[in-house]
């Protein structure tokens, strides 16, 4: 049991209760009434204090104390963990993905079974071993006439002289130079000026068994000679292999797949322009032309002043109209002419006439300037002139690189049952439960992957199992009700699989459907039944009939209540 004797936090009046341990216990009572004092303010705390003191004096430094709730004694209690509405992160790059650590498991995953392919091309990328490369020859080749070549120079311009009279100093007779085999001979030179491919001749075979061993000594001088690359000329057709990640259609060398290349709070994953965020700062054109339907004239650019002239690129309404018709809805010019004047358009100039007075006189001034456009203009003023009033048609926009999905290219062309890793965090929690249900290994790659599938699993089912099925993994943490945070919460504890600990909630039924209901007691229970104690600050009545024991915290609000008004089991208290 765990024993409370006067209990004095806040509106308390002297508590003595007593709880038991291993068991769902729901504190409830009217609000103000002291249930959060007694749960969170008393025993909570007091959990917390004591687990901090059994630490090293070296580690509590680091962590700071915690003061002692107003209470003579509390016995029998377990280190204790608090799921309230508050402790989710508001941390822009937090998603539910990362707070309940699905994301980290699916980064293992991308790293350990994904497929590689080419952010150029799209193309699956394979690494091979020279071994693995002769298994492949063998089985796509069989009986084939075939010439193994060292690919050394591919599309450059050059003479390359020093380099074939080398190969002709190593012994090598032949060479595939620009599509066509031809014999070395000393001094030989290409045409300086136009591209060229030149790759080695190593040997001459035909597919079979019986020259495994020759193909295997062919393979891997290629390799050495073409840096990691071997090219196989069959019929005409030339089929590449590699030791590297590299995209032999683009050039492309990929990087070693590892975990913290999904990630899009390391360098090494995150895209480059937005950090990995998604989202940049910068002019919206929304703001710029809030409403369609007006001409220019009438007002359709945010930027027009009262006397029709347009700030931040200097212009009269007469200069702008002879740009684009000023006085057409904005939605009936063309796509080029809106372009025009928002973007500008390199040449552009508008022609300007300004009167000038001066002691001898007034004289009229013509000149031409270049238009740069309203974004550009707006997004300098911002930027390099500091200017206040362009703040306001700032916005937070998709990333024009990576259009939102925070990764490097590299990443997000690395794909797992067809999908890249950014698509499945864009799935809600119920899609992505049924997809791994779904997926069946084989082989090697059963070994690597059953443990992370079996978390993906469990950590998706448990969020399914407390009604958030229909949440992203991509959902910012930012944007989750207190309700939705402290389910996922729950959710990332039951998951956890700890055991002694004494878990104090916070109204978690709050924003949650009725028919949702059953599958949160249902998690409550789970955390039970694991070994922990669970305690419940819950005006629900169809949790409190679920509940082992109930404490009725009351009678009033304030200096009303905090008096145990009753407490035991449902069957007990229950009228």
């Amino acid at each position: 049991m765990i024993r409370v004797r006067g209990a004095k936090e806040h509106n308390l009046k002297d508590v003595d209760v007593a709880i038991p341990r291993g068991a769902l216990t729901t504190i409830t009572g009217v609000s103000g009434s002291g249930k959060s004092s007694l749960a969170f303010d008393t025993i909570y705390r007091e959990g917390q204090r004591r687990f901090l003191e059994s630490l090293s004096s070296y580690a509590r430094q680091f962590l700071g104390g915690i003061d002692r709730p107003q209470v003579e004694h509390v016995e029998g209690l377990s280190p204790a963990v608090s799921i309230d509405q508050k402790t989710v992160s508001r941390n822009p790059r937090s998603t539910v993905g990362t707070i309940t650590e699905i994301y980290d498991y699916l980064r293992l995953l991308y790293a350990r079974l994904g497929t590689p392919g080419c952010p150029g091309c799209g193309k699956e990328v394979v690494a091979q071993t020279p071994e693995a490369i002769v298994e492949r020859i063998l089985r796509d080749f069989q009986g084939a006439r075939a010439v193994l070549l060292a690919p050394m120079v591919r599309d450059r311009k050059g003479e390359y002289r020093k380099e074939l009279n080398s190969l002709l100093r190593d012994g090598f007779v032949r060479a595939r130079i620009d599509g066509a085999i031809v014999d070395l001979v000393a001094d030989m030179r290409l045409e300086r000026y136009k591209r060229h491919t030149i790759e080695v001749v190593m040997d001459r075979v035909v597919v079979k068994e019986s020259a495994r061993s020759r193909i295997a000594e062919g393979v891997e001088r290629a390799l050495e000679r073409g840096e990691g690359f071997v090219n196989l000329l069959v019929d005409d057709e030339v089929h590449s292999f590699s030791r590297f990640l590299h995209c032999i259609e683009c050039g492309i060398d990929l990087p070693e797949l590892e975990p913290r290349l999904f990630s899009f709070n390391s360098p090494r994953g995150a895209c480059p322009d937005c950090g990995g965020l998604g989202v940049r700062r910068a002019i919206d054109p929304r703001k710029v032309v809030p409403d369609e339907t007006l001409t220019i004239r009438e007002g359709a650019l945010a930027i027009m002043t009262k006397t029709n002239r347009f700030t931040y690129v200097s212009l009269t309404m007469d200069e702008m109209s002879q740009l684009v018709p000023v006085d057409k809805p904005w939605n009936k010019l063309t796509q080029a002419q809106r372009d025009l004047v928002l973007h500008g358009e390199g040449d552009k100039v508008v022609k300007r006439k300004r009167s000038w007075k001066s002691k001898r006189g007034s004289f009229d001034v013509s000149d031409k300037r270049r238009y740069p456009g309203v974004l550009p203009a707006l997004q300098h003023a911002w930027i390099e002139r500091k200017a206040k009033m362009a703040e306001r048609f700032v916005s937070e926009l998709p990333c024009d690189t990576c259009h939102g999905r925070r990764l490097r290219p590299a990443a997000l062309a690395v794909k797992f049952e067809g999908l890249a890793i950014d698509e499945i965090v864009q799935m809600s929690v119920e899609s992505a439960e049924a997809l791994f249900a779904g997926v069946e290994l084989t082989g090697s790659e059963l070994l690597v992957g059953r443990e992370i599938l079996k978390e993906l699993r469990s950590r998706l089912g448990f969020l399914h199992q407390v009604g958030l099925g229909y949440l992203t993994l991509d959902r910012s943490a930012a944007t989750l009700a207190g309700g939705e945070a402290q389910r996922i919460r729950l959710a990332t504890q039951v998951g956890a699989g700890l055991k002694g600990v004494t878990y104090v909630l916070d109204e978690p039924s709050i924003g949650l459907h009725a028919r949702d209901n059953t599958r949160l007691i249902k998690a409550l229970k789970s955390l039970r039944d694991a070994g922990n104690t669970v305690l419940v600050v819950e005006h629900d009545d169809e949790t409190m009939r679920a509940s082992d024991f109930l404490i009725d915290v009351g009678p009033g609000a304030g200096v009303k209540g905090g008096e145990i008004v009753a407490h035991g089991y449902p069957g007990d208290v229950w009228e």
